[in-house]
């Protein structure tokens, strides 16, 4: 057996003297056979690998630390998840400021972006560590139309469309005209269907819900965004129009409903208190809200709806968020797996003791001895 030399001495020997006195009969246990149904296939074994008894020793101290400033296990497991076994070293070192600590401790930090996050939080100190995080995932520490990305799946349903993310100026979806019962132009088929079902519910409630503009092609939406820039300068023209390619409309997932004109006032209508109750039940979530402008770089457009299925619509409605907060707020998993404690058993003999973890599902760690 290898020599153990511990990090954490207190804690390590606590560790291997309630390991020694644990009772023989547990130690000598036989596994627990997992049991399958008659005539289901038995699973694959989980593989065993070992975690150093140090490591569980620097988990435990990482824990406690950040215990003490306030951090509670949820949040000191994902900084586990993202630092891993240096944690505590770099708690001592001071490599890791409190700014850095907050913002690794959120769910969907992305490691690779703390030093824009750092940034842009000294940049903008009233800003809380989420909302420091979300605006930096948007791509919002840099101007609109900056930093430009081409889409490179532009046929997802959740795919995002806006001033940072561009569709191939050749890109048209697979489109099903939507009939003059539902007003005019044509949406991806889901998007056609569920926009049918809603306005059919809409007319059974006494609303009229039709389209005015649905799928524009790159060259419909260049000519549209010209025009307005001649009229009104690009400054202005931007905060209402798309740049070709930026257009939501292209995907053929997007609509405008009744009008598209912000003198129609038609958030006083109730056709869009209906859609604010409905919408999200047939997977259309308003695109641009009030008070929002910052985020999605639009102003306030009643009328716009983008179809992204039930689950997504009913989260962003029923949370007040706009599609880029959404999936700025994605959790992204660590690299690093977390302890938890399983129970003890002994593998081989008795001399080849060890304690059995399970850090996630199909995995089994086990610490050895």
């Amino acid at each position: 057996m290898q020599r153990f030399h511990p990090v954490r001495p207190l804690l390590a020997g606590t560790l291997l003297a309630a390991l020694c006195l644990m009772p023989s009969a547990a130690l000598t246990a036989a596994p627990r056979q997992e049991q399958t149904a008659p005539h289901q296939e038995q699973a694959a074994p989980r593989q065993e690998q070992s975690v150093p008894l140090q490591e569980l020793a620097a988990y435990q101290n990482a824990s406690a630390r950040l215990s003490a400033l306030g951090f509670d296990k949820e949040r000191a497991d994902v900084l586990w998840s993202r630092v891993g076994p240096g944690l505590a070293d770099k708690l001592d070192s001071g490599e890791l400021s409190r700014p850095a600590l907050e913002y690794l401790a959120l769910s969907y930090c992305h490691t690779d972006r703390l030093e824009r996050y750092l940034a842009y939080g000294q940049a903008n100190p009233a800003l809380t560590a989420a909302e420091v995080v979300t605006w930096v995932n948007i791509g919002l520490d840099a101007p609109f139309y900056t930093g430009v990305q081409e889409i490179e799946d532009p046929d997802a349903l959740d795919v995002l469309v806006n001033k940072y993310y561009v569709l191939p100026s050749d890109y048209a979806p697979e489109l099903v005209r939507l009939g003059a019962q539902y007003g005019s132009g044509s949406l991806a088929p889901a998007a056609a269907e569920a926009f049918a079902a809603m306005a059919d519910a809409a007319r059974a409630d006494g609303i009229s819900l039709r389209s005015v503009s649905a799928y524009r092609s790159y060259q419909t939406q260049t000519g549209l965004y010209q025009r307005y820039t001649r009229q009104n300068g690009q400054a202005l023209a931007d905060t209402f129009s798309a740049r070709p390619g930026h257009s939501e409309h292209q995907t053929g997932l997007a609509l405008d409903i009744n009008t598209a004109r912000i003198p129609a006032h038609f958030e006083r209508t109730p056709a869009y208190a209906w859609l604010q109750e409905h919408c999200a039940r047939f997977g259309f979530l308003l695109r641009y809200p009030q008070d929002k402008t910052a985020i999605t770089g639009y102003c306030f457009e009643p009328w716009h709806y983008r179809y992204v299925g039930q689950e997504i619509a009913s989260a962003c409605m029923e949370g007040g968020l706009t599609y880029e907060e959404y999936l700025a707020r994605r959790p992204v998993p660590g690299e690093y797996s977390v302890p938890v404690l399983a129970g003890w058993g002994a593998v081989g003999n008795e001399a080849d003791r060890r304690l059995l973890y399970v850090p996630g599902p199909g995995a089994l760690f086990t610490v050895a001895g």
